[in-house]
Formats: C-alpha cells, structure tokens, sequence
C-alpha cells in the first residue's frame, strides 16, 4: 500500500509479461498505464484495478488516470458504479473507461460491462479500463462467477 495515497493499484488480466511488482506506486503506474496506452490494443496496463480503502486514495487514482490518458490522447469515457445500476451503458469500440463507486454488493450491472470490455479486448480494439472501489468492492467483483479471467490478477489491498 502506498501510505500517500491510501491505496493500493493492481494491474489485472491481459498482462502476458509479467504481475505488477506489489511495491509499485501510483507514479510507477502512470508510467506503465502510459506506455500501455501508447502502444495500443492488448498492451499491459490498460485493465487495472484499484483497490482504496480511503475516497481520497481513489480520487488520486482516478486523477493520475485522466491525466494519463489524457495526455496519451485517448478518449476519455467515466462512470459510477451505481450510474449502472438499471441502466444499460454502451461501451465504446475505443478510449479508456474509468469506473468508479464499486462497494459490495456490487450491481449487477458491473460485472456485465466488465464482461463486455473483455469481449472488446478480445476483438483487438484499443480500449483500456480502471475500476476502482472498496476492497470490499473489488473482491466481491473478482470473486463473481462470470469474472474469472480477473483471477489472473495480482492483487494488493489497503
């Protein structure tokens, strides 16, 4: 855990070359959220989870995110996990998403977009995505049945 920021970040699935180290900071992660960006479609990086045991570790989070993706010039799309909740999202076919609010019980909304965003993965479209929430949140996310290709993540908690 990160004690400045009162989170912690783990990068999730689609990393072919490796976990994050447990040591990395958010400043390590921009860097690598960065260089993932740049080098498009299925680059580590570009599905992270961030697991924050204080709202203002996750506002650092998300902050560092928009900067990031911001500067690496891709579009920008964000959302609360309870927006979800009884409403259909569409996912765009490129940009970065960052979802927030995720707490246990988690709407079952969430899980279907993370499902979606895997298919998009799938198709080599260059989209990238953060969820960040409670422990709590996160663990009850990689702990749904539908969200298993999450289990190949590296988890740190707060």
């Amino acid at each position: 855990m990160n004690a400045s920021y009162g989170c912690s970040v783990a990068e999730v699935a689609l990393r072919e070359t490796g976990a994050l180290d447990e040591d990395m900071d958010l400043e390590e992660w921009a860097e690598e959220l960065a260089y993932s960006l740049g080098n498009g479609s299925g680059s580590p990086g570009l599905l992270t989870l961030a697991s924050c045991v204080h709202a203002p570790g996750q506002a650092s989070v998300i902050a560092t995110a928009r900067a990031t993706v911001t500067a690496a010039g891709w579009p920008l799309y964000e959302c609360t996990a309870s927006e979800l909740s009884g409403r259909s999202f569409r996912l765009q076919e490129s940009g970065y998403l960052i979802l927030h609010g995720v707490d246990n019980p988690t709407p079952v909304e969430v899980p279907v977009l993370i499902g979606a965003f895997q298919h998009l993965v799938s198709r080599g479209l260059p989209v990238g995505l953060l969820v960040a929430g409670t422990p709590a949140g996160i663990r009850g996310l990689r702990a749904h049945p539908a969200m298993g290709f999450l289990s190949r993540a590296e988890a740190v908690e707060a």
